[in-house]
């Protein structure tokens, strides 16, 4: 039969129709704000009532960080003389007169939530403007609340604005943006840049059979270490099956050299995780891969007899999975002095190789792959001094103890990531696994009174348990009290929080609305305060993250305070081919 097309009209849902003519009129206001010439009373026929009003679109501010080069303000709190203008005109203009040239390059309005109030809605609007300034660059991000006179037939009409939130970040440099993509001029020396590398997902997974193991949603990771003991880090790329994975080791000058097939680590075998660390204590990185086959461990070479670095793997051990396993972690969990390794299991076996698996039910899924936690039981180290083949890939052991020091509770649950830490302050590693359909969970590394390792789930208890759609979790002392805090990356959904928010979504299940709206929310940060965590996302402003991915720490400025990068993003291809 024909396909059913999305038409919230005719599935009652009035005010996902009303979003849809909202986001029309956003769209006039988006190009009035960018347009080159002067904003002219005309051009707001049909889009603004006639006894409009607003106060101003960029309200007072005042200055809440800066440094050298960046100033942050944010508005005062709200006064009410502030001034009410008539004129959409004057109040666009208003806000494109910082930007060069009077206009605003990139706007960005979007509508994330709506009430129903008779005739006048309302309706909540997400606003990002960005561009360059004669002193710099400048981001406004800001939320209107607007009403809308609804009208049969026509357009609605805008009413009035209302700045809710206000917050300007100015950047006082030459170049435009904090960081620059200097992808090519790092890489372009090396054939797989042109060849590989400057080729998209898409792209590929037209070219290479679905059977070699490529994966169209591009979950390949990175690594980073100095494989060759030089002081510089180096790059470990993991690519889908049909593609060689690459090691870049990193010049002295900032560029990269491909040695990947050099360092014998260029098989095509679809890959996953991947990490650089010292497992066999030798005093260099070696590489750990979750790849199609299972894990594939590999002894780094460095040092050789003359004292040369070579930068050569050899392979040590492979355990076979079944499950498809994704992020991988490491850890002294045990704290007998070498690094033990926790794997991610996402698909199941019975779901392996599909595009996307069943969880079941899709907000607390327990049909996944299986985690993993290997002890290190390698034996016979390798001394820095010592030469090369004094160690044997036989001398390498891992011991899968997931069972038997408790991580079998809750294993199965779509795991995308996880971060070891001493959340509890008493010298052991603690785990956090966050999983992509259902609760994530917090493992307390515990010792019994054998002396015994064993883990206790205390997600829950600690007030850890994010319930979102996660796909990262990150360690930091945020707050400088000596204990560490969790920002865990979700996915911020628009049309999530326009619709759950409806009294009328599954209004015989309070539970599952409220449930629904945790979902859509995005990111979460937790506070810990001795061992026990607080949610403080919203003050902290950190939810909107859109559709995150990796999100890590990093104190970007120096300042000695940890700022967060918010990796994000999916599947946005054009398909020229579809019929």
């Amino acid at each position: 039969g024909k396909p059913v097309s999305d038409d919230p009209s005719r599935d009652g849902w009035k005010t996902e129709v009303l979003s849809g003519e909202v986001s029309k009129q956003l769209q006039r206001i988006s190009a009035l704000l960018m347009q080159v010439h002067t904003v002219t009373p005309d051009q707001f026929d049909g889009l603004i009532l006639e006894n409009f009003r607003t106060a101003p679109l960029r309200p007072a501010l005042k200055i809440v960080h800066q440094d050298r080069m960046i100033t942050v303000r944010r508005r005062t709190p709200v006064i009410d003389d502030e001034g009410i203008l008539h004129d959409g005109g004057a109040a666009l203009e208003q806000l494109r007169r910082p930007y060069m040239d009077g206009y605003v390059p990139r706007v960005e309005l979007k509508v994330v939530g709506v009430k129903l109030a008779g005739a006048v809605f309302r309706t909540s609007v997400l606003v990002n403007l960005f561009g360059r300034t004669p002193g710099g660059t400048l981001e406004e991000n800001s939320t209107w609340e607007c009403e809308w006179l609804l009208q049969d037939g026509v357009a609605p009409l805008l009413v009035s604005v209302a700045v809710a939130e206000f917050e300007q970040v100015a950047l006082a440099s030459r170049n435009p943006t904090l960081f620059a993509d200097c992808s090519e001029a790092v890489l372009g020396a090396n054939a797989c840049w042109s060849e590989q590398f400057s080729h998209s997902i898409a792209w590929w997974v037209q070219r290479i059979e679905f059977m070699q193991g490529i994966d169209v949603n591009g979950h390949f990771g990175i690594a980073v270490g100095d494989i060759d003991n030089d002081g510089l880090e180096d790059v470990y790329v993991a690519q889908g099956g049909g593609l060689p994975n690459r090691m870049l080791r990193h010049n002295p000058d900032g560029t990269v050299t491909d040695v990947s097939k050099a360092a014998g680590v260029d098989w095509m075998t679809g890959t996953s995780g991947v990490l650089l660390a010292d497992f066999d204590n030798d005093g260099d990185q070696d590489l750990v891969a979750a790849t199609l086959d299972g894990l594939l461990f590999n002894i780094n070479d460095t040092i050789g007899g003359d004292g040369d670095h070579i930068g050569k793997f050899t392979r040590a051990l492979l355990i076979e999975t079944t499950d498809y396993m994704l992020s991988l972690a490491a850890a002294d969990y045990d704290n007998d002095g070498d690094l033990d390794l926790f794997a991610c299991g996402y698909f199941s076996e019975e779901n392996r190789g599909k595009v996307a698996a069943s969880p079941v039910p899709y907000f607390d899924a327990v049909n996944g792959g299986k985690n993993i936690l290997l002890r290190n039981d390698t034996v016979g180290y390798r001394q820095a001094s010592d030469t090369v083949g004094n160690e044997r890939a036989s001398d390498w052991r891992f011991t899968d103890v997931t069972n038997s020091v408790g991580l079998d509770k809750g294993a199965t649950r779509f795991a995308m990531a996880a971060a070891f830490e001493d959340y509890d302050n008493d010298g052991d590693q603690d785990l956090y696994v966050a999983n992509d359909f259902g609760p994530n969970l917090l493992y307390r590394n515990d010792t019994d009174a054998a002396g015994a390792r064993h883990f206790t789930e205390v997600a829950a208890a600690t007030g850890s348990r994010d319930r979102g759609f996660s796909m990262s979790a990150a360690w930091a002392d945020v707050d400088h009290n000596g204990w560490m805090d969790l920002y865990v990356s979700n996915m911020y959904s628009a049309a999530g929080n326009r619709i759950v928010k409806q009294e009328e979504f599954v209004q015989d299940d309070p539970w599952l609305h409220e449930h629904m709206q945790y979902l859509a929310r995005g990111n979460t940060l937790l506070y810990n305060h001795s061992g026990t965590f607080t949610d403080g996302s919203e003050t902290a402003g950190v939810m909107m993250g859109r559709w995150s991915w990796a999100s890590p720490f990093c104190d970007i400025n120096n300042d000695s305070w940890t700022d967060i990068l918010v990796g994000n993003g999916y599947l946005t291809n054009d398909n020229a081919h579809d019929l």
